[in-house]
């Protein structure tokens, strides 16, 4: 069971984030010059200014909050399809600990920021107006997440939920300059999703 968590965590992380950024760093140390840490930087592999990581830890609270209070239906998300079926009866101990980090943080977190917040969203910004930079990458972050349909379709109202917080994200992101704040906000989320399965089924 631990055995496959890190295997998808790895394949995430080399699939989502380690190709993509290498591609972008070749383009960009070859075509414009830039140095490693320079590409790290537009990448938005940096702290940033800290009032955004505040903004970004706060809207965490709230939401795992809530979603401690008042859980999603348990049924949707321990279908056969659901990224969160394999939390399914493991219930709360070390290794469903360890399985909900490798998930939230690793293999959706920090994947899916460096991609969709570092390199599209931070590339939008430097062509287009904020505004229109930011919802361009949400709509593109919300594409694969419609697949949440197929497993789940009377689940619809997370895509709403999706697209927003992909919003706050993006304009984490643009107006910081880093994609920490967001990887917070996203691993917080996806890790209480996981154990609250873990816990419930």
């Amino acid at each position: 069971m631990i055995g496959n968590s890190i295997l998808s965590a790895l394949t995430n992380l080399v699939l989502l984030a380690g190709l993509p950024f290498t591609v972008y760093y070749v383009y960009h140390h070859r075509r414009h010059g830039r140095s490693f840490a320079e590409v790290l930087h537009r990448a938005g592999l940096q702290v940033g200014e800290t009032k955004y990581l505040w903004y970004c830890v706060v809207a965490s609270l709230a939401i795992v909050t809530i979603l401690l209070v008042w859980p999603p239906p348990l049924d949707p998300f321990t279908r056969q399809g659901s990224a969160q079926r394999v939390f399914a009866g493991v219930g709360l101990g070390p290794l469903p600990l360890v399985m909900a980090f490798l998930y939230g943080i690793v293999q959706t977190g920090f994947s899916e920021e460096l991609l969709f917040r570092g390199l599209i969203a931070g590339s939008l910004s430097r062509r287009l107006p904020l505004l229109w930079a930011n919802m361009l990458q949400a709509l593109v972050f919300l594409l694969p997440h419609l697949l949440i349909l197929s497993v789940m379709p009377e689940m619809w109202p997370v895509l709403v939920f999706v697209f927003l917080a992909a919003l706050f994200a993006g304009w984490v992101r643009i107006r910081s300059g880093s994609i920490v704040g967001p990887w917070i906000l996203h691993a917080s989320v996806n890790v209480t999703m996981a154990l609250s399965i873990a816990m419930r089924s």
